[in-house]
């Protein structure tokens, strides 16, 4: 069982991938304000983060730089899972360290797919 890190200003979105990755068996943490997300991050290790783009405060981008800044954080996958679907939005997002990019809506078993990938790849899985 993985622990998910779901970080997402919109609370029903959070609910709704908090559903999607308990029925597969992980754990999950819910973070609405972005300004927490990284002293989250450090307190529980997940093993991925769910991050949306679009944030008040700090932007999903930011936080997935910062996270990549952090010697305690930078290896933790990143799924950028966003409402953006343009290419600027996509390249700043690999470009801060993302490992995979979903747009809103989501499929769940896109999520599902990408969340086992990240995982066998580390080793996890």
């Amino acid at each position: 069982m993985a622990k998910i890190l779901i970080i997402d200003d919109d609370v029903q979105t959070t609910k709704l991938l908090e559903s999607i990755v308990r029925l597969h068996g992980h754990e999950t943490a819910l973070v609405h304000n972005s300004m927490n997300a990284v002293e989250v991050a450090n307190s529980i290790a997940p093993d991925i983060i769910l991050l949306d783009i679009m944030m008040p405060g700090i932007s999903g981008i930011e936080l997935c730089k910062m996270f990549h800044s952090t010697s305690e954080l930078k290896d933790i996958p990143i799924i950028i899972v966003s409402a953006l679907n343009d290419v600027g939005s996509k390249k700043d997002a690999f470009n801060a360290g993302a490992k995979e990019f979903l747009t809103k809506p989501i499929y769940s078993s896109d999520l599902i797919n990408k969340i086992d990938a990240l995982l066998t790849e580390a080793g996890e899985g």
